[in-house]
């Protein structure tokens, strides 16, 4: 049966929908809701779209890749009761709604019309509101699945809520994922050059802006890394307008570091905890516009230590003794962290070619810690110190250690597959460490789609290497058993809890 001809002619004028490979059904781990939000809008999707997490369920109608209508399972999200806790409505014009509702069978937003309780133009407002607060609050759920239906189309004449998917993304990421969640994203493309793109100038009127953001995007100048440039994005709502320009492709990156080496060593933990730091305190630091006092001990030990970089052993570069205990040397390196941190040296008042030693400084300090926080490491290194026998090659575990961490941060938010290539590369580079071959083990079982027998072999390796490791011990006996060995799995369990009886 063929078209009228005014449909033909509408089909026609419509701009083709680009191709976005976006899967049915799928996992909010493996596919986060910020990249199914964009991707839905790449696509121009047309159809709803199930997001469901145990009991809880929430359907959303999109509309040319835009959420316009917003339906959910809580009874604590209907339209009333939203009015009613911003204080729009009264309980008693609540009451009464839900008795209109019942009596007439009709939805609330009629009812409330049909009440007199709210003008058309305020029930718009609350309808676009609904949207977007039952979108932003599904950000917060940290697993759960989702289901398009590309036949559940709007109608022509529906008068759509549109939300601006940008600002909701940006809003989201904002309100429910922590700082460490997007740098771990983030984390690959941290030691790249990165400008801003021309696609910026279009979308960044759509952002929800404060100083930070503005401070972050006036650093896309294409001069220095991701890393250094995220030193402005203090805010959360800076470091989520980080992650989706970065989404959208509204920056682009190019190989090479310019960042000191300190900046490669500095252990991601402390990167992030810097990062996370409240947007007050950083605001209450530059509207102070005052430098804190010099530090005059600081800079004796940052020359001192520059002039005999060639000489001190690791031990004397982090300022431990010999018999130091794991503890010390870490509290020693986060010290060290702090203090020589470039944001601390400038707002210190230090000048340039001193933060410039302060960074060379850092980066032995750096690497004298990769080598003492390591019992099997240390052991050879004083063993060097001892003897005419080769030292570690430093360069080479240092470079190890970097990716490891990296993997870290990806493997604690369930990003599998982005950890694998750093794992890889640090196990290529230092392949008699167990934890490396453990976390690499483990990622290869636990990303989609899973490697068990790769995964076994690593395992097995890092179970070799350090047979006192509880956590190589209970993963390999879930690999074991995925593989059908239950045999090897059930003795490896019970290895792995008489190391550690909390590891299972």
């Amino acid at each position: 049966m063929s078209l009228p001809v005014r449909q033909v002619a509408q089909r026609i004028a419509r701009k083709p929908k680009p191709m976005v490979a976006i899967p049915e059904t799928g996992s909010l781990g493996e596919t986060p809701l910020p990249r199914l939000l964009l991707d839905l809008y790449r696509a121009r999707f047309d159809g709803s779209v199930r997001l469901h997490r145990g009991r809880l369920e929430k359907t959303f109608l999109f509309q040319e890749g835009i959420p316009i209508f917003a339906e959910s399972n809580l009874a604590s999200e209907t339209l009333g009761v939203q009015l009613m806790d911003a204080g729009r409505i009264t309980r008693e014009d609540y009451t009464r709604v839900s008795a209109h509702v019942q009596e007439k069978k009709c939805k609330e937003g009629t009812a409330l019309l049909q009440l007199g309780i709210l003008e058309p133009k305020a029930l718009f407002t609350a309808l676009k509101e609904q949207v977007r607060a039952r979108v932003v609050d599904c950000f917060g759920w940290p697993d759960g699945e989702f289901a398009l239906a590309p036949s559940d189309t709007p109608s022509a004449n529906a008068q759509p809520f549109r939300a601006d998917v940008y600002a909701l993304v940006q809003e989201g990421l904002e309100s429910h994922w922590s700082a460490d969640r997007i740098l771990a994203d983030l984390a690959p493309k941290l030691d790249q050059s990165v400008r801003r793109t021309r696609r910026l100038s279009r979308v960044q009127e759509r952002l929800r802006w404060d100083a930070d953001v503005e401070a972050f995007i006036d650093a896309l100048n294409g001069t220095q890394t991701l890393w250094r440039s995220l030193q402005h994005a203090r805010s959360l709502r800076a470091l989520a307008a980080a992650w989706l320009l970065d989404a959208i492709g509204a920056i682009e990156y190019r190989a090479g570091s310019e960042v000191p080496d300190a900046d490669d060593t500095l252990d991601i933990e402390v990167v992030l905890r810097d990062m996370a730091a409240p947007a007050a305190e950083a605001r209450e630091v530059e509207a102070a516009q005052v430098p804190d006092a010099i530090d005059e001990s600081l800079l004796r030990e940052i020359h001192e230590k520059y002039a005999k970089l060639g000489e001190l052993d690791y031990y004397a570069i982090l300022g431990v003794a010999r018999d130091a205990d794991s503890i010390a040397i870490k509290r020693a390196y986060l010290d060290a962290a702090k203090r020589y941190h470039p944001d601390a040296l400038v707002r210190a008042g230090v000048d340039s070619e001193t933060r410039e030693r302060a960074g060379k400084v850092f980066g032995a300090i750096g690497k004298a810690h990769a080598v003492l926080v390591k019992p099997a490491r240390r052991r050879d290194y004083d063993a060097s110190l001892d003897s005419d026998a080769p030292s570690i090659d430093v360069e080479r575990l240092a470079a190890a250690e970097r990716n490891f961490r990296k993997a870290e941060v990806l493997m604690r938010v369930g990003n599998f597959r982005g950890a694998l290539e750093f794992l890889e590369s640090a196990v290529s580079l230092w392949p008699e460490e167990a934890a490396y071959q453990a976390a690499l083990g483990w990622t290869l079982y636990k990303k989609t789609p899973s490697e068990p027998e790769r995964a076994r072999e690593h395992l097995q390796r890092a179970y070799e290497i350090d047979p006192r490791s509880a956590t190589a011990a209970f993963h390999l006996s879930v690999v074991l058993k995925a593989l059908g060995d239950g045999v090897a799995s059930a003795a490896l369990l019970q290895r792995a809890r008489q190391l550690d009886p909390d590891v299972a």
